[in-house]
């Protein structure tokens, strides 16, 4: 049995690794042969299957096939019915995580703790539903880490660099950069700055986009009329993306179903670079923000490195070449070196200093000794990018006279306006009668290494208290009751 393994769960592929008796590692190829699983699950309405990978990606019924359920980890309303039965993403994970976990199990012998990544600006929803399609697959999540933080463990380990590493992760639905000090085994996170719905999937929208328009000049007709066709030039476009990688201009020819004629799709990578300018300046202004964080300049930065399948893109590596005047280097197969540091990260976590990445907060009521008044504003306990795991305190003031309940809103958010950032949870804490306003209430929030929120709030006039984890409502999220029933169900479950 491996003792250390790590998944990259991924929004359009997944892959497992475990670490071999030398210290490297390695990644485990699928039943099919692959190195990597495609992210997509098929519902078969026939044999009562589940089929996960490239079967699940080709079966050409997309009222039946789940893609990039990643990108709605963080819903808790989001819920995907397929004949009559509805699924959350967390189970939809679960699915292709059990397909993992029984395919590489035969090399790897049985599958118990498991490091598994998520992209560093993932919320606490997002990881929790992510240790719950773990759980719910037969596994036990002995660290989540940030995807960037796996590939730069897994560069240090590769190459023997030490320095500041920049991590530039865009992938197919996410952008993550990540700032590290590297010496040796130890390594410390700096700063991590990311975005949702910017990756490779975008830029395949964007061609697709550009598909339809050349497509209805030349044949005055629609491209796609259904989700079915859509997905098969859908596919076609993400080619074209790959071959503009590698070649200056690609041609291709499209039909719709509707015979309404053939066109020329004539496509160059200039044009496509043009297409695509406005997200590629979203991401340097993201890995700005990542360096004004960390109060660094480009010069300071030893190595850029980068990770994700969307940075074969050649003008990703001219901008960040621009911006550093050094040459960024690939780290390995930057498809596959999230799983493989996530696989050394079981065996190095104790040496690896992570940080909080957003800022945890409450709503309280602040006076501005400018204008002589109060605002309901967020006040933030926990700043980002905080070294974890971390515990704050900070005191407030009861703003009422009697008041007898006391409740406190737990925020996700930097923004000083409480309008503009989230409250993911709340404790309410019942106080003795008949006190003046100004009674002083203790509250700590504390952020352990798995990224998970813990509040405790302390009357210090009474001495009452209440903690709580955060917690979610939603259709999508299930009781610690539910998954394990579900957990039991999905075990008995025919996944190919």
């Amino acid at each position: 049995m491996a003792e250390y393994v790590g998944i990259d769960l991924g929004t359009t592929l997944s892959g497992l690794a475990y670490l071999k008796p030398d210290g490297n590692p390695e990644i485990v190829p699928n039943a099919d042969g692959e190195r990597l699983t495609p992210s997509v699950v098929f519902f078969d309405a026939h044999e009562d299957v589940k089929l996960v990978g490239s079967a699940a990606r080709d079966g050409g019924e997309p009222d039946r096939t789940i893609f990039q359920i990643k990108r709605h980890m963080d819903d808790p309303e989001h819920l995907v019915e397929i004949d009559g039965k509805k699924w959350t993403p967390a189970e939809i994970s679960a699915l292709i995580l059990s397909k993992l976990k029984r395919d590489c199990s035969k090399i790897c012998g049985d599958i118990t703790d498991v490091v598994i990544t998520v992209p560093a600006n993932f919320n606490e929803l997002a990881r929790k539903s992510t240790i719950a399609a773990a759980e719910m697959a037969g596994m036990k999540v002995r660290r989540l880490v940030n995807e960037p933080t796996a590939a730069a463990v897994y560069y240090a380990h590769s190459q023997g660099v030490k320095g500041r590493i920049l991590v530039y992760d865009l992938g197919g639905g996410t952008l993550d950069t990540t700032i590290l000090d590297v010496e040796g085994d130890n390594i410390k996170i700096l700063t991590s700055e990311g975005a949702r719905h910017l990756g490779g999937s975008n830029f395949d929208d964007i061609l697709l986009d550009a598909y339809a328009e050349q497509y209805k000049k030349q044949t005055g007709a629609d491209l796609f009329s259904d989700e079915r066709h859509r997905r098969r030039v859908l596919q076609a476009t993400e080619d074209a993306k790959k071959m503009l990688s590698k070649l200056q201009r690609v041609n291709d020819t499209v039909a719709n179903d509707q015979n309404s004629g053939i066109a020329r799709i004539d496509l160059s990578r200039e044009h496509f670079e043009k297409l695509i300018r406005n997200m590629l300046t979203r991401t340097v202004l993201l890995v700005e923000q990542a360096l004004d964080s960390a109060k660094l300049k480009p010069s300071d930065i030893d190595h850029v490195v980068l990770v994700g399948g969307s940075t074969r893109i050649p003008k990703v590596k001219t901008i960040l070449e621009k911006m550093f005047g050094k040459v960024p280097k690939s780290c390995g197969n930057v498809d596959e070196c999230v799983a493989l540091g996530a696989a050394l990260f079981a065996k190095k976590s104790a040496k690896i200093q992570e940080v909080c990445n957003a800022s945890y907060g409450t709503v309280a009521m602040v006076y501005n000794a400018k204008t002589k008044e109060e605002k309901l504003m967020n006040s933030v306990v926990i700043p980002k990018n905080s070294p974890i795991p971390c515990s704050r305190t900070q005191v407030y003031q009861t703003s009422e006279d009697n008041e007898r309940i006391i409740e406190v809103d737990i925020t996700q958010g930097e923004d000083e306006d409480a309008k503009y950032v989230d409250v993911i949870g709340r404790i309410t804490l019942d106080v003795p009668a008949g006190r003046a306003k100004g009674c002083e209430i203790a509250v700590t929030f504390s952020y352990d290494e798995n990224q998970r929120v813990r509040a405790l709030i302390v009357d210090k006039q009474s001495g009452r208290s209440k903690e709580v984890a955060v917690s979610y409502k939603g259709a999508g999220v299930l009781s610690e009751e539910e998954l394990k029933r579900r957990s039991a169900h999905l075990r008995t479950m025919r996944i190919e």
